[in-house]
């Protein structure tokens, strides 16, 4: 298990030298920890982080082992970073009160190819996802999967009543 900055920034690394096909789904678990499952082609990463404050997640995560044959999360388009041109912004503010043009295109804006966060920063604007969203992201995916989802809650929540405790119940 490692810190969860720790493997985000080693799939950021990862993400800039490859950025097309990856795919991300999140929700949280039944301990109100939030999970999130990071795939790209044969690798996937897990992570379980608890939020201390809008701006600042601590956590813990793992490589998966023992992956079962087969795509881990599917989706009609994979999760990257898309640079917006001026033309594409204004597009977006003229649809902005129309779900049927936005859905059409926001299918078409993730339809481009993802770019690296390099790429995508000289850009005005960047659109990032899609990361799908899911009451249980973390079904069981095998055995292995299940003991490591138990062992990072129950290491997440000594860290957070060790170190974050005042995070933990309300101010009265």
């Amino acid at each position: 298990m490692l810190d969860s900055t720790k493997i985000r920034h080693e799939i950021a690394r990862l993400y800039d030298k490859n950025p097309e096909g990856w795919h991300v789904l999140v929700g949280r678990d039944r301990s109100g920890f939030y999970d999130a499952l990071i795939s790209h082609g044969t690798e996937a990463w897990q992570l379980k982080e608890y939020q201390v404050n809008p701006y600042k997640f601590v956590g813990l995560g793992s490589k998966l082992p023992n992956l079962p044959a087969g795509p881990l999360i599917s989706q009609e388009h994979p999760f990257g970073l898309r640079a917006i041109g001026l033309d594409q912004m204004k597009e977006i503010a003229s649809v902005l009160d129309d779900p049927s043009s936005m859905s059409e295109l926001a299918a078409k804006l993730l339809s481009r190819r993802p770019v690296s966060a390099s790429e995508a920063v000289e850009s005005p604007a960047i659109l990032q996802g899609p990361i799908l969203q899911s009451p249980r992201p973390l079904e069981a995916l095998s055995s292995a999967h299940t003991k490591l989802d138990a062992r990072l809650r129950k290491e997440l929540r000594n860290l957070v009543n060790r170190d974050l405790r005042h995070t933990v119940t309300p101010y009265i």
